[in-house]
């Protein structure tokens, strides 16, 4: 299909874990004043840069290309509550000042994301016109 490829997998699989720690920052900030709240963290660049190396170690052939999208795409998202802190005497460990600087380095991720998505399928779009609009 056109637009498989490990590139595609690889920023489809980063979109879905930005979109993950947005809903997290979110559910974060939303629930700053709960007691005993803990907030919710997300990781899921450990995963994907592990399935990354794997490839670059052994480059795949054509066969193992499918092998090779699936793993990306079944990578890992962590997503766990945070219990090593606490920030206040209720047991809420959110610091909204954090959260919200997160959220904006979390939207500036995402915006790079999708105009990275964006921009591979323009160059294959002006591929398939043979540069003609």
């Amino acid at each position: 299909m056109i637009g498989d490829s490990i590139t595609s997998a690889m920023l489809q699989k980063a979109l879905d874990g930005v979109w993950q720690r947005q809903r997290a920052i979110s559910n974060n900030i939303a629930n700053h004043e709960t007691p005993g709240y803990k907030a919710i963290k997300v990781d899921f660049e450990a995963s994907l840069e592990q399935e990354i190396r794997k490839l670059e170690n052994s480059i795949p052939a054509k066969e193992k290309m499918a092998e090779a999208m699936e793993a990306l795409k079944k990578s890992d998202i962590n997503v766990y509550s945070d219990y090593s802190t606490s920030n206040r005497a209720d047991g809420n460990n959110v610091d909204t000042d954090l959260e919200n600087i997160e959220m904006a380095r979390n939207q500036i991720q995402y915006q790079y994301l999708t105009r990275s998505m964006t921009d591979m399928f323009a160059r294959l779009r002006y591929a398939i016109s043979e540069g003609k609009k």
